[in-house]
């Protein structure tokens, strides 16, 4: 009975006879094993990253919550809101992201935090422009409560904390790039912004006067842009400040600042005066003017300008009452403003929020709580399992693609060994007649088949992995600013043992036919082969 050692020194002693045919049949066996091990590699490694991702941040317990029907997991919770006001300032339906729909989310079991926000797009208008120096760049804020529950990654500096209220920023790498801090974003942090605001700004900071100034001059019937013809239009725009405590990833959400929700509140929530009363002030009864309208039939009138027939010469007009109201204005009253719920509700609700649950097994109740709230939920878990479906999908194609290189090589395997059991036709004999018995002649041929895939399977791990070694440092470049940075591009032990152990499962199934075309052979006939 032959041992083990006997069929590897009988195998090799085989494969160093027919080097040549041996070498390309292993070729091909490694050219299918080296693809499958980069590919599968690259997918498992990306696969990981996501996970790893999703895991460190937190975002497997995070659940966003919306009104928009196709919301979909955005880390930033910036999805899209409420309806909010309609076209032209029309009627929408009432929005459900209120304060109070905030407080029921808290309120539901193992809820851990609850983070509102919205951007400046709907109710967060007041701030004209940012400056920092020399350098002006469009105003654009979102806003979010920092509680813990939105965590966005930094390239430098730190995030909102629970005791920012006021006077701290955020900024995007696109805006930090704008400022001209571009690769040095710690150089950024700790420095002033100047936020200027618009003319007649009421919001936090500025200065509610007891005396209005006149009305903007701009105002009347042939007023062009957008002036406020209010009361407190004329009010000086101010400058607020704010220290950039930290530079936010622009794979996060780029182009924009982040500050915190109470700010952004205090900024829009515009203060009006109880009461004016002008010095002078026109009657706006019958036969008398206002700004744009007409004082008599065929008559109109413009800011401090008397009334007076169309085309009458301005000598012969008569005197008559001016438009528009009188400075300076006298607030009576006091000022007042909404309450934040009342604010946030009128102005069409919060965006979006955030949700944090206890624990990745609470989620999906939680989820499920929140839509029976009339609002939509999607959860972080749902998005790393489309994620990684994803991945195994595109790992599924890739491997189909080497396994059907692999299966070319099969046949490559069989017809070598179908060779090798022609010439050895008459050793088979020899074999036999010896007392060889017909289990042992197709062992034999079998191991060898083996043998040429296990060499084929290692020898293309070999070059598979020397190949991830040289990309290795290419792709960390590649991704280092996006948004698998935490990608880390190496075969995994699990894989190498597959391919290994997959490609010698080939040769070992490509062998069985040519092994039992040898053990079929008659002893004598094949004493007589030539």
């Amino acid at each position: 009975m032959m041992r083990f050692r006997d069929y590897v020194a009988l195998a090799f002693r085989s494969l160093r006879r027919s080097r040549l045919r041996s070498g390309l049949t292993i070729s091909a066996l490694l050219v299918g094993a080296t693809g499958v091990t980069i590919m599968l590699t690259f997918v498992t490694s990306v696969k990981n990253a996501v996970v790893s991702q999703f895991v460190q941040t937190g975002q497997v317990r995070q659940i966003v919550v919306a009104e928009n029907p196709n919301l979909s997991y955005d880390p930033s919770g910036f999805v899209g809101g409420g309806p909010g006001p309609g076209p032209g300032g029309g009627s929408a339906p009432a929005s459900k992201m209120t304060p109070a729909l905030e407080a029921e989310i808290a309120a539901i079991p193992h809820v851990s935090a609850v983070s509102a926000m919205f951007s400046n797009n709907g109710p967060g208008a007041g701030i004209e422009y940012i400056s920092l120096g020399t350098k002006r760049l469009q105003a654009q804020f979102s806003a979010y409560q920092p509680n813990g529950a939105i965590e966005p990654p930094l390239v430098a500096g730190r995030d909102l904390g629970s005791s920012d209220t006021s006077d701290v920023i955020l900024v995007s790498q696109d805006y930090a790039d704008a400022l001209g801090f571009k690769n040095a974003y710690t150089s950024l942090v700790g420095q002033t912004l100047e936020l200027h605001t618009r003319s007649g700004y009421t919001g936090v900071g500025a200065t509610l006067p007891q005396v209005l100034p006149p009305q903007n001059p701009q105002c009347g019937p042939n007023q062009r842009g957008p002036v406020d013809c209010g009361p407190t239009g004329s009010l000086p725009a101010i400058v607020l400040h704010a220290r950039v405590v930290g530079v936010v990833s622009k794979e996060f959400r780029g182009q924009t600042t982040f500050i915190p929700l109470s700010w952004m509140v205090g900024i829009s929530d515009a203060a009006q005066p109880k009461s004016v009363q002008y010095a002078q002030q026109s009657n706006f009864g019958r036969g008398q003017c206002g700004p744009g309208q007409p004082c008599q039939p065929g008559r109109s009138c413009t800011p401090n300008q008397p009334c007076r027939q169309p085309n009458q010469p301005a000598s012969q007009c008569q005197p008559g009452p001016q438009c528009g109201q009188q400075g300076p204005g006298t607030v009576t009253g006091g000022w007042t403003r909404d309450s934040t719920d009342k604010f946030i509700t009128d102005g069409g609700g919060f965006q979006s929020m955030i949700v944090d649950a206890d624990n990745i097994a609470n989620v999906a109740p939680i989820a499920s709580s929140i839509d029976h709230l009339g609002v939509n939920a999607a959860t972080g878990l749902a998005a790393l399992a489309e994620q990684k479906n994803k991945a195994n999908a595109l790992g599924a194609v890739l491997g189909a693609l080497g396994l059907i290189a692999l299966g070319i090589a099969a046949l490559g395997v069989t017809n070598t060994m179908v060779m090798s059991v022609l010439e050895r036709t008459r050793e088979i004999g020899v074999m036999r007649a010896l007392g060889a018995r017909r289990s042992t002649i197709r062992r034999l041929f079998t191991f060898e088949a083996a043998a040429l895939g296990f060499f084929g399977g290692l020898f293309g791990v070999i070059i598979g992995y020397v190949f991830v070694l040289v990309a290795k440092p290419i792709i960390g470049r590649a991704v280092k600013s996006g948004k698998l940075t935490g990608l880390n591009f190496s075969v995994p032990i699990w894989l190498i043992v597959l391919v290994i152990a997959g490609t010698t499962a080939i040769g070992f199934v490509s062998g069985l036919l040519p092994a039992r075309r040898a053990a079929k052979l008659d002893p004598v006939e094949a004493l007589r082969y030539e």
